[in-house]
């Protein structure tokens, strides 16, 4: 293609293509359940043919709308060597609609060009099935704008959680309201209208039974008093009942009452509903254990230029005794609106995941930054991250790579493995970024050498001492790499087969552990102990193949190895024979003799 290599290596023509595809996809929804994306399709010289966006979900995906404006312009007549320039990596997987994959595949696209890989473990790693095709992929252009369209999204997906902005007005002086109760009203009439406004930006709206009880809210978007344009789902958490002649049942937009008072379960009820982003505008004591819990993404606060001197504080108590647990934000934007002063910032500490368990990924609260203490890891992957550069030296590498769930409570000097090879943090330029440098070592025994910006990775944190033990003892030491050569799926799974090295094989056998880029398996078969070429076989099961990087390895993927410790320590001890296990225990001496 001509006009020259530009950004990520992709042309003058493709970079521009993927302006255009970023305003397209600003035409998009901000809420609903899917990411915004625009795709502009390109003929072999570069010049435009066609282009779309996806306009919500249960409407085409952007590529599948490029394409049949391609096919209404050309008559549907096939246009070859066409190039894909897509804001957001072409999904994988079927949910509403079928893959984008597919659908680049069918109609002949020779090269896509993304902007920003895709967080999202079900859909994400298309552009590992299109390479594995045939087609010329080339991901990280425009990349800071592209993930900047979808930023709450992505955390959502990536946290397996809504991401939440906390809404609060106040005086000067801190209080949400007068002595007697009364709040209406402490900000001006512009500042409730740009409220309104936010509402409109988020899925659900949340308060507590004592908020909706107390003043009777609607919840709604609105203009000149009346529910206007698509309305947000209205959430109310506590025990209490909401009477029936509430306003919150007035039917101008869906109500959900969850009856609990934990923020953790409730977030986890809205990520049941595929909610993405939730507006918080409960108050005091409802805001601080939203905070407490670790979940609060964002503050928008509206300060009046007033003062009240008594009456509740804007926030309740946060568990802040002295001042070096002072609970800190970065200041992300300041307006006047009105007579007052619109804030937004965020957590100086990055707000946290939420587990499977249902519970906040934690160590002390008064600490909330404090390191994970032990250096085990599990074998089951956290979250699905990526390289964002590579620093190369002659005998190192540096890496940075993103990972919004593992850096939530990572420090300097934590331990994180990536694609199962543990690596110390050493900076975080960034709240969701980490960067570490991998030794020569590493590199010569492990498929990082061939880390590229873009490249998606598994990413486990280290076992929190005293925490629920997953899969099996790993220690995110590579013992080498093995290539898949064959994938062969199954009802409801997929069987891999891995070559490895024979130094390794000897330490794989049929039920015992391996550890393939940082995921704990089940081996499932083996190799006669005398083949030349030896191998071993994993079944992944849905889940597997949807939460790591595993359901998008094609053969001839290179992969980090770990074999079981035990096997290895088991064999020393075999060889050292008598010596070894005279000082050893009497039943593990009877074990090895």
């Amino acid at each position: 293609m001509s006009g020259g290599t530009r950004d990520g290596g992709a042309s003058e023509h493709e970079v521009r293509a993927m302006r255009r595809a970023l305003d397209l996809a600003r035409r998009g929804p901000l809420t609903g359940p899917n990411p915004r994306v625009g795709c502009v399709l390109l003929d072999a010289g570069g010049t435009p043919l066609a282009e779309g966006h996806h306009a919500g979900a249960g409407t085409p995906h952007a590529e599948v709308a490029a394409l049949a404006d391609l096919a209404a312009r050309a008559g549907g007549a096939a246009v070859p060597g066409l190039t894909a320039v897509v804001t957001l990596e072409p999904c994988r997987h079927t949910g509403r609609s079928g893959p984008c994959t597919d659908a680049l595949t069918r109609a002949g696209v020779a090269r896509v060009v993304v902007g920003s890989p895709d967080p999202n473990p079900r859909a994400g790693g298309g552009a590992q099935v299109l390479r594995g095709r045939g087609v010329d992929v080339v991901v990280g252009v425009l990349v800071e704008e592209a993930r900047a369209l979808n930023e709450r999204w992505a955390a959502a997906v990536a946290r397996g959680r809504p991401w939440v902005t906390w809404k609060v007005a106040s005086t000067l002086d801190g209080r949400s309201a007068a002595a007697d109760g009364t709040s209406r009203w402490i900000t001006s009439a512009a500042a409730r209208a740009d409220v309104h406004r936010l509402r409109a930006e988020h899925d659900a709206v949340l308060v507590g039974t004592g908020t909706a009880l107390a003043d009777d809210p609607s919840l709604t978007v609105r203009r000149d008093g009346r529910a206007e344009g698509p309305q947000p789902l209205r959430v109310v958490v506590g025990a209490r009942d909401v009477p029936a002649g509430a306003r919150l049942r007035d039917g101008d937009a869906p109500l959900l009452h969850l009856r609990t008072h934990d923020p953790v379960r409730a977030l986890e009820a809205l990520a049941a509903r595929e909610v993405r982003t939730v507006l918080l505008e409960g108050g005091p004591r409802l805001a601080a254990a939203f905070w407490r819990a670790g979940v609060v993404d964002e503050v928008v606060a509206y300060l009046a230029p007033a003062l009240l001197g008594a009456g509740p504080a804007a926030v309740g108590d946060l568990g802040v005794t002295s001042m070096p647990g002072i609970a800190r934000l970065r200041v992300r934007d300041v307006a006047l609106v009105g007579d007052d002063v619109r804030l937004v910032a965020r957590p100086a500490v990055p707000a946290r995941p939420t587990g499977p368990s249902g519970s906040a990924a934690t160590t002390d609260p008064s600490h909330p930054s404090a390191p994970r203490r032990s250096a085990v890891f599990t074998g089951i992957v956290e979250e699905v991250g990526e390289v964002v550069a590579v620093e190369a030296g002659e005998d190192s590498a540096r890496l940075t790579l993103r990972g919004p769930l593992v850096t939530s409570d990572a420090v300097h000097g934590a331990s994180i493995a990536v694609d199962g090879v543990c690596l110390t943090v050493v900076e975080q330029p960034a709240p969701d970024t980490f960067t570490v440098d991998v030794m020569r070592e590493t590199l010569v025994r492990s498929s990082l050498r061939d880390a590229a910006p873009g490249r998606r990775v598994n990413l486990e944190r280290a076992m929190a001492a005293g925490g629920r033990f997953g899969g099996h003892v790993v220690q995110g030491h590579v013992d080498g790499t093995g290539t898949v050569t064959a994938r062969v799926p199954g009802e409801r799974w997929e069987v891999v087969r891995v070559g490895i090295a024979p130094e390794l094989a000897r330490y794989v056998v049929e039920k015992g552990s391996v550890t393939v880029d940082g995921t704990s398996l089940t081996v499932s078969a083996v190799s006669a102990v005398d083949d030349p070429a030896p191998w071993f076989e994993v079944s992944l099961i849905p889940t597997t193949l949807e939460a790591t990087t595993l359901g998008a390895k094609p053969a001839g993927s290179v992969v980090n190895l770990e074999v079981d410790v035990l096997a290895k320590y088991v064999e020393r001890m075999s060889l050292a024979g008598p010596r070894a296990a005279a000082g050893a225990p009497a039943d593990v001496a009877e074990a090895v003799l």
